[in-house]
This record gives structure tokens, C-alpha cells and sequence, in this order.
């Protein structure tokens, strides 16, 4: 076993955890992909095996505030797709136990190695950016199927409105306007449900000509966004930045951002640079 490189995507460090069962607190799913790939990336570069992810969480917290099911961030039935390429559970857990392991900063000397945050987001695999396409896409067991004529736009509101990141709602509706006038079909994706998303934009007959999709799952969400000929949201969410990440190269410029260029590039958490800004 002492020959064998073992890479853990330990996802976040909190001081309730119980590898690979149970972590109490945790991320949304945009960022926790983050260590999972950067663990995934490395493994396949330099030989490792990769460890069972420690996915399974529940952030108590959000769920008090909001009393929405989805707050709790568990994204069990996300990775349950994915974990097909780690180790089994049981056998991590051993493995884990019975060595040790080491953080990132190690990974040119040690061999068993533990990934946990953000790092340096999209920039740490962006050379591997096909390799998270393709993975992402069998995993989910389907194809890249191009929606013409179609922009999704990503509402995020539950922790962007405590935290004054959410984008105003005459913003939102004078992009749905925008691309309405351009006879683009508009899909809406949000963490907030169709009620919640009509009260926050003030009830705005636009409404009545955009569509409104209901979640799967988060990852499902971050597909079904990637389809779209048009992507619009803000770059302060990396959930919509994911699903930019894993589009095609040449449909890279079909972006459009909800806040101004310049809070844009003091946020830059990815080289694949938006190019139009609403």
C-alpha cells in the first residue's frame, strides 16, 4: 500500500466531520466542485488513486434561515453520479484512517494528499477543461445538445441577498427585455423557487413570457444551463460560471454579464473572460 498514491477530496474542513459519512456545514455545490476536480485532475496526471468524496453534508444553518429543503446543501444525488471513478466508501475510509495525509503543497513530494476549497477556482484546471467536460457529461449520462435561440439566465438570491451580491430587479427585467425583443426563448434558473422569483421582481408582466425551470438537482441545472446558445448572469456566482466552464470553447463568447466590467475583473475567478456586459 505505501507504493500506491491515494488523493482525497476532503471538500471542506469543518469541526464537525465524519469521513467519508457525514460533515455538518459546507459550501453549494458551484464550489465544492472545486477540490472534487482538482482531486479528479490530479489523480489522472500523476497516478492516484482517487478516495471516495466526502460529499455528504447538511448546512443546518441556511435550512433554519430559510426553511427550504434545498438549503440544506446536500448534493448526495449529484455525486452518487460521479463517484463511480473513486474508491469504494468503506475502503477509503480505511485507507484514510490508516495513513497519513498531507494538504496540496505536498503533492510534487508526498503521495497521499487531501483537496479542500476554493484555491485558485477555474484556474487550477483550466488545461483540463475537456477532460471536466467530458467527465461531467458521462457521468450525467448524456450528450451536449445545443438549445438555438435560447439564454438562460441565472437569478441567484437565498445568501447573495444577505450578502448585497444579489443583482437589482430592474437589472433582471431589462435583460429578460432584451433578449425578448431579440426573440430569444428565455429560460430562468434559480436557487428560489418561481414565487419567490416573481416577488422579488416586483411581479413584472415580462414574466408571463419567459420559462421558468424547475430543478432536478443543481448539477442537472448547471447541464441544462450549458445548452443554451446564451448564458446571462453574474460572474460572482460560480454555479453559472460552471456552467460556462463546461460549454464548448467557441460558444464562449455567447456571455452576457449582469454587473458592470469593472466589479467583473476584481472578482476574476476564471480565465474564460465574459464578453458582453448588460
Amino acid at each position: 500500500m505505501s507504493n500506491q498514491k491515494y488523493y482525497l477530496p476532503l471538500i471542506h474542513r469543518s469541526k464537525i466531520s465524519f469521513y467519508p459519512y457525514l460533515r455538518l456545514g459546507g459550501f453549494g455545490l458551484g464550489n465544492i466542485l472545486f477540490p472534487f476536480f482538482r482531486a479528479l485532475c490530479s489523480s489522472l496526471k500523476n497516478g492516484a488513486n482517487l478516495l471516495y468524496p466526502h460529499y455528504n453534508q447538511i448546512q443546518p444553518r441556511n435550512f433554519f434561515r430559510e426553511l427550504n429543503i434545498k438549503s440544506l446543501r446536500n448534493y448526495s444525488f449529484d455525486f452518487n453520479k460521479m463517484k463511480w471513478i473513486c474508491l469504494p466508501r468503506e475502503k477509503s475510509a480505511f485507507i484514510y484512517y490508516f495513513n497519513r495525509f498531507y494538504n496540496e503543497t505536498h503533492i510534487n513530494i508526498k503521495g497521499n494528499i487531501v483537496f479542500f476549497g476554493l484555491k485558485n477556482y477555474f484556474y487550477d484546471f483550466i488545461d483540463d477543461r475537456e477532460t471536466v467536460r467530458k467527465f461531467i457529461y458521462f457521468s450525467s449520462r448524456r450528450d451536449f445538445n445545443l438549445k438555438l435561440n435560447t439564454v438562460a439566465i441565472h437569478i441567484r438570491l437565498g445568501d447573495f441577498l444577505i450578502n448585497n451580491q444579489s443583482i437589482e430587479p430592474i437589472k433582471i427585467i431589462s435583460s429578460i427585455e432584451y433578449f425578448i425583443k431579440k426573440s430569444y426563448k428565455v429560460e430562468i434558473y434559480s436557487d428560489a423557487d418561481k414565487s419567490k422569483i416573481i416577488k422579488y421582481l416586483k411581479f413584472s408582466e415580462i414574466l408571463e413570457k419567459v420559462i421558468f425551470i424547475k430543478s432536478k438537482s443543481p448539477l442537472n441545472d448547471i447541464i441544462q444551463m450549458s445548452e443554451a446558445e446564451y448564458i446571462c448572469g453574474s460572474p460572482y456566482s460560480t454555479f453559472v460560471e460552471w456552467a460556462r466552464f463546461i460549454r464548448p470553447d467557441n460558444l464562449d463568447i455567447n456571455s452576457y454579464s449582469l454587473i458592470n466590467r469593472k466589479t467583473y475583473e476584481e472578482i476574476n475567478i476564471s480565465p474564460l473572460k465574459w464578453s458582453n456586459f448588460l
